[in-house]
């Protein structure tokens, strides 16, 4: 019986270290025995409470996910380790190891205590092994707790590094486009110079950012269920601004004047990174042929674009019928998923969509 304890507490060990493993150092495995389950659950907690509410009161309500998906999963590991250890030593409590005084308790309070002293490093208290083997194993504890913490804090920083630059990222992108994020506001605010070229250098930059954000998202999972009271920190708003701005300027600006910046790679990128990202977040999600209402509504924005652009002095399409047609075209290609992004990690699409 002390021998199958062992090796179930060795076992228990083992996944713990598995999982902090695939989750710190090679995050993009997508494994992670522990981590991933334990994320969809708590999840499905937070989907289970949102829906019930909306608006205000639901994004304060998300914006926790985040941060108790890492406390649990950080609690759960340290706990599960100090569990799996408690397994190892129990049955030596008496004989391998030892109260520096006398009688040894045996019981699970002493196993649980001597594992967790150790593996937190704070030294050989009034427990002490007393045979090679146990202490050979009492240093691996401790050798097990170091390695453990110092991975958490590398995790922890590395999470919140990559939170930090797509937030200002979003805050950015925000601001670029006179707090509305919308695409053509965000584009009468690149009108630089007549041909774009400022504007493509701007394409250039966000299209580095989203491929950032990409990397991060599939390098550190947990990211995606990190939700913010502030809508424009939103990831389907994110990615249906920088979607929808490549898509006016294809469909809506002058295909002769602006060739350069509707066929230049800078703005390809800038699309090919938020499509690459969104795929990232939602790959199950597919373009499909949109609703009557969907194209009336996509169509009506798209002319409401219009004399925005002209305003600002930039040159549209004359036929605009065609280019409304372009438009839907290039739009179904991405409008799908991006609604299905919102919809899973529940967004409320009219706060997503804002004026686009």
């Amino acid at each position: 019986m002390d021998a199958f304890l062992q090796i179930a507490g060795s076992v228990l060990v083992f996944i713990v270290l598995l999982d902090v493993f695939f989750t710190v150092l090679f995050p993009a495995s997508g494994q992670g025995p522990i981590r991933k389950p334990l994320g969809r659950w708590i999840w499905h907690g937070f989907r289970f409470f949102g829906k019930m509410t909306s608006g205000q009161r639901r994004r304060n309500i998300l914006s926790y996910s985040g941060p108790i998906v890492i406390t649990v999963t950080l609690t759960v590991w340290f706990l599960l380790l100090v569990i799996g250890w408690a397994m190892i030593f129990k049955p030596a409590l008496g004989t391998g190891i030892q109260a520096s005084s006398g009688t040894t308790d045996t019981g699970w309070a002493s196993a649980m205590y001597f594992s967790g002293f150790n593996l937190t490093t704070l030294g050989v208290g009034d427990l002490s092994p007393n045979t090679d083997l146990y202490r050979m194993l009492t240093i691996t504890a401790a050798a097990v707790g170091f390695a453990f913490f110092s991975m958490v804090i590398t995790y922890f920083l590395s999470v919140y590094s990559s939170l930090t630059s797509r937030n200002a990222f979003a805050q950015g992108l925000h601001h670029l486009s006179g707090n509305t994020d919308d695409a053509a506001e965000l584009l009468v605010r690149l009108a630089y110079d007549a041909d774009l070229s400022e504007a493509r250098q701007h394409f250039s930059s966000k299209a580095e950012f989203l491929r950032q954000i990409h990397q991060t998202h599939r390098f550190y999972p947990i990211l995606r269920y990190f939700h913010y009271r502030e809508p424009f920190y939103e990831l389907p708003r994110i990615l249906l601004t920088a979607l929808d701005t490549a898509t006016l300027i294809r469909s809506a600006l002058d295909q002769e004047r602006y060739a350069r910046t509707i066929h230049s790679p800078d703005l390809n990128t800038m699309f090919d990174a938020a499509m690459m990202l969104m795929h990232e977040l939602t790959s199950e999600a597919q373009p499909s042929p949109p609703a009557k209402q969907e194209v009336k509504i996509w169509r009506e924005h798209y002319l409401a674009a219009l004399p925005r652009l002209a305003d600002a002095g930039l040159h549209i399409r004359v036929d605009t019928v065609a280019g409304a047609d372009e438009y839907v075209t290039l739009r179904t290609v991405w409008d799908r998923p991006v609604h299905k992004l919102a919809e899973t990690m529940l967004y409320e699409w009219d706060n997503i969509k804002r004026t686009s």
